[in-house]
């Protein structure tokens, strides 16, 4: 957890794959994540979801204030995995769309400030059992958000239901994440979950909200945003360690899901 006062950068372009939260509590700020902007003025709470590229900076020369929070995805996946949540959170770090900033018109603005502000002075204080502390504030903010989430999607009431499709379809996403770099056919994804190609894809489609190849690539292009940061490769090796078949098929589809060509993400993080 982290407070930056500034009055121009307040977070520098980046991107992990945790989660954040970052309160803005003085000012008048502008933040961009992924292809989207937006100008906000305090007080407002904006989460950043996994694998997206932001950054923010304070307006008119003036100084803003912001608190950040930031974990990792295991600290909640690890405590959801034997619940019906498990499915509506791994759906969620994977298609939600960037959030709008949450203000104070928000209906969960007091649950998600009194949890937010509560870890951040535990965190300051750090006295006994302020771990404790500040992952039940991480629980109370994120669970409403889920449910949310579930209720905008329309996703099945019947979680027991979900999370049953959801594990029988656990085999085939982790032969994903760990193979992304070989082809992939949807008739190996089905044979893992003892399922034709049809069935499969249909069933992924339902569980997931996404078509195994969209599912695919939107993993790969997330592994391949961390190579470009982090790696002195060109973008044709990029291209061929995450999966791509060519170059120009894997700048189409990194475009299409964040708004910006591979080359252009990487002269943004060489510029700052």
């Amino acid at each position: 957890m982290t407070e930056v006062i500034s009055c121009f950068h307040l977070v520098r372009p980046h991107w992990h794959d945790h989660l954040e939260f970052i309160q803005l509590m003085e000012g008048e700020a502008q933040i961009h994540i992924d292809n989207r902007t937006f100008v906000v003025r305090a007080p407002a709470i904006l989460f950043i979801n996994s694998c997206k590229i932001h950054s923010m900076q304070s307006l008119n020369g003036k100084s803003s204030t912001i608190h950040g929070m930031i974990f990792d995805m295991s600290l909640l996946s690890g405590s959801f995995e034997h619940s019906e949540l498990q499915h509506v959170f791994a759906r969620f770090i994977q298609t939600a769309p960037i959030l709008e900033p949450i203000l104070p018109s928000h209906p969960l603005w007091n649950d998600l400030t009194t949890h937010f502000e509560l870890a951040f002075k535990e965190y300051a204080a750090q006295e006994i059992g302020c771990e404790l502390i500040i992952k039940s504030s991480l629980y109370r903010m994120m669970i409403p958000m889920l449910r949310g989430f579930q209720q905008e999607l329309s996703l099945s009431k019947d979680l027991n239901k979900s999370f049953d499709q959801y594990k029988r379809l656990k085999p085939a996403i982790d032969f994903i994440e760990s193979c992304y770099a070989q082809k992939i056919y949807t008739d190996t994804l089905g044979g893992l979950v003892n399922l034709s190609p049809f069935h499969f894809t249909r069933l992924f489609k339902k569980v997931t909200g996404l078509t195994p190849m969209n599912y695919i690539n939107r993993y790969r292009v997330d592994m391949a945003k961390r190579l470009l940061i982090e790696k002195d490769l060109t973008i044709t090796q990029i291209a061929e360690r995450t999966g791509f078949c060519n170059v120009n098929y894997f700048d189409k589809v990194f475009k299409e899901m964040n708004g910006f060509t591979p080359l252009e993400l990487r002269k943004q993080f060489t510029e700052s």
